[in-house]
């Protein structure tokens, strides 16, 4: 890798490979996709930070081409408990450094809840902080209500999280989000306890009153519908969210889970902000046959990629 990082690519990805059901343990096919589907984020788009969900205790640096092993890390849970995390942060440390980093947890009705994990970077080159989140929260499998509950729990265990990781490095520290929160953008997590708008200007218009008045700019309300445009003569696959049960009864099988939710300094003209004319859902063969406009099983999630883009700030005469 040579000259000033310009970009950052990053994305975020459920695997599917270590779901909480035993019963749906990875094959040794699913696995290997997998990890081919990560190479591929990594060799030809250039993500020099991938998160990962349903990872639990893999080894994700083995994913990695040999060549690439000993310029990355990884973190993960590594505490074997119970309760531990299934989510990791895969990075280059020739572009990032890892400064710090918190697992969030938190308990609702005297029940664990694993909110995310906050890992606060230093950037190569240009200097500065980076602070990523990435979180999976608990589906509506079982109680629903109580799922709703957690996630609103997780959301406000993480959003303190971040508050305090930006406090520590100053308020104004750029933040991502990242996650499968299995909740779409107009649920009420991101009202109440996450905040985030679906207009940008909104988020660049805010000015909190304190640390804790936060507003994230929530760029996956974009793939709510429809992916591919209807003309009446091509008949595009549908790809209309970045999740899709096939065991689901209703007017879509379709959700938005995947989100990237981004603080307002990555919505300026300068610093590192989000790129988003590169960011989009990611159409990998391996996961989502367009033919027959599904997933590929055992797969649920499509992966997401996007960029940070290095701009100089304007210079004064």
């Amino acid at each position: 890798m040579s000259g000033a990082l310009e970009r950052i690519p990053f994305a975020w990805w459920n695997t599917k490979v270590s779901p909480p059901s035993t019963r749906s343990r990875a094959t040794t096919e699913h696995r290997t996709a997998a990890v081919n589907v990560f190479r591929t984020l990594v060799e030809q788009h250039g993500c020099r930070l991938v998160a990962l969900a349903e990872v639990r205790r893999e080894d994700v640096l083995g994913w990695l081409p040999d060549g690439l092993r000993a310029s990355w890390n990884s973190l993960s849970d590594t505490s074997r408990e119970l309760h531990d995390f299934d989510i990791a942060i895969a990075y280059d440390r020739r572009s990032l450094t890892l400064m710090d980093h918190v697992w969030v947890r938190t308990h609702h009705a005297a029940n664990a809840v694993r909110a995310g994990l906050v890992a606060t970077f230093g950037v190569h080159d240009r200097g500065g902080w980076l602070v990523v989140a990435a979180a999976h929260w608990r589906s509506n499998l079982g109680d629903a209500a109580d799922a709703d509950a957690r996630r609103s729990r997780s959301a406000e265990a993480l959003r303190d999280a971040i508050i305090a990781s930006t406090e520590a490095v100053g308020e104004d520290v750029p933040v991502i989000i990242l996650g499968d929160f299995n909740a779409e953008p107009f649920e009420r997590q991101f009202d109440a306890s996450l905040p985030a708008a679906r207009s940008r200007a909104a988020v660049q218009r805010h000015r909190p009153r304190s640390s804790s008045d936060l507003l994230f700019y929530n760029a996956a309300w974009r793939w709510l519908g429809e992916r591919h445009a209807w003309d009446g003569e091509q008949q595009p696959a549908t790809l209309a969210g970045t999740f899709c049960s096939t065991g689901t009864v209703g007017q879509t099988s379709w959700r938005t889970f995947d989100q990237v939710l981004v603080s307002p300094s990555l919505l300026r003209g300068h610093g590192w902000p989000l790129d988003e004319r590169t960011l989009g859902i990611h159409e990998d063969s391996a996961v989502f046959d367009r033919a027959g406009a599904r997933l590929r099983a055992p797969f649920d999630h499509l992966p997401i990629v996007g960029h940070l883009r290095w701009l100089a700030p304007p210079t004064t005469d």
